[in-house]
């Protein structure tokens, strides 16, 4: 099974097994002033002392690398991580080559080996540490790039299917037979209430194209949408169904996904009964910085069964929900709130203060 560290997010063996002894054969031709004339057998110990010592280094620098991704995760902490990084590990550097030097002065005599200038010693003990640095951060990099790739894609394919979804609730025989019955019958009666019937139509199909390639809208966009989606609503039902909305002014600029509130809505007006005995009162109100979207429960008793309390994992409320929270979770990674009791139905949305909130940021406890 692969070994993936998680602040590394790739297995880095093979790259240890092949770069140590790859850096520990070149050094020493490169800065020591070793050459290879008196043939490999002879540069055989120069070059598995300087691999050991290339180990140490890069072992070292490793350890350092964990702990300062682990202590600045962020994409935003990447200042921050690099001044620690350069600190410590020259510091690091200068230390290990002080006493990896000093101890093979003391230890080796051979005729094959010579005292490369201070200058040598510290420039070829900052090649194996800042070889590593340097691969770890870059592999990194383009993991976190493909994450961000990924979840890109994914949102995308949210956002669509969250487009498809509503416009299959709207544009189906029943959306379509109910709002063209509730024109027909205003029609004789208020000519100016039907003209503002089909506008608002026309608002709610309107909205949903334009936000289709948007990942979130302002709060005054959505209640905008929904404003007119609940005139259609509440001129189909009347007086049983109440919508109370009570966004204050101060939060109209921030963020939300895209038709979650309308979905909410939707899915209150689906799946409850609605009727003069039982009217059904649907709230929009906010609090400590959460829209909450709440409705009385009064689950339809469909083909005489019982009724049951909703399942989210049921299509008939689930895959909105799903859908909701699926672009929280890769939009700012925060969660939707579902609160079911024998009296209300509740869902509760964070709202995303400005596009600063979305997650563009890898962290390994994410995952």
């Amino acid at each position: 099974m692969t070994r993936v560290h998680p602040y590394l997010l790739f297995d880095d063996r093979l790259m240890r097994v092949i770069g140590v002894p790859f850096l520990g054969f070149w050094i020493p031709l490169t800065f020591l002033g070793y050459t290879l004339n008196g043939g490999l057998l002879a540069y055989l110990p120069i070059w598995m002392v300087s691999t050991l010592q290339t180990f140490g280094y890069w072992q070292g620098s490793r350890a350092i690398y964990i702990q300062t991704r682990k202590r600045f995760p962020f994409l935003s902490q990447t200042t921050q991580r690099t001044v620690w990084l350069v600190l410590l590990n020259t510091l690091f550097t200068l230390t290990a080559c002080t006493v990896l030097n000093l101890s093979i002065q003391t230890w080796l005599s051979s005729p094959n080996w010579h005292q490369p200038s201070a200058f040598q010693n510290y420039a070829a003990s900052f090649m194996p540490t800042t070889t590593c640095l340097a691969l770890y951060e870059s592999i990194h990099y383009f993991r976190q790039l493909q994450v961000a790739l990924l979840e890109a894609e994914q949102l995308k394919k949210e956002n669509v299917q969250s487009q498809l979804e509503t416009l299959k609730n709207q544009v189906n025989p029943h959306f379509l037979f109910n709002s063209l019955n509730t024109l027909a019958a205003i029609i004789p009666d208020d000519a100016e209430l039907s003209v503002r019937f089909v506008q608002k139509l026309s608002k709610v199909y309107r909205y949903i194209l334009e936000i289709r390639d948007v990942q979130t809208v302002s709060l005054a966009d959505e209640l905008a949408a929904l404003h007119a989606y609940t005139f259609l609503l509440q001129i189909r039902f009347g007086d049983n169904l109440r919508i109370h909305i009570d966004i204050p002014d101060e939060l109209l600029t921030d963020r939300i996904v895209p038709l979650a509130l309308q979905m909410l809505v939707e899915n209150a007006v689906k799946h409850n009964v609605i009727s003069t005995q039982k009217p059904l009162t649907i709230d929009v109100l906010t609090q400590r910085e959460r829209v909450i979207v709440q409705n009385n429960l009064q689950r339809k008793n469909q083909f005489g069964l019982p009724e049951l309390a909703p399942d989210l994992d049921s299509e008939s409320t689930g895959l909105g929900l799903t859908n909701i929270r699926n672009r929280y979770q890769l939009l700012a990674n925060q969660p939707i709130d579902v609160i079911v009791t024998t009296q209300s139905f509740v869902v509760s949305l964070p709202i995303l203060k400005s596009e600063k909130t979305i997650k563009s940021e890898y962290s390994p406890d994410r995952r």
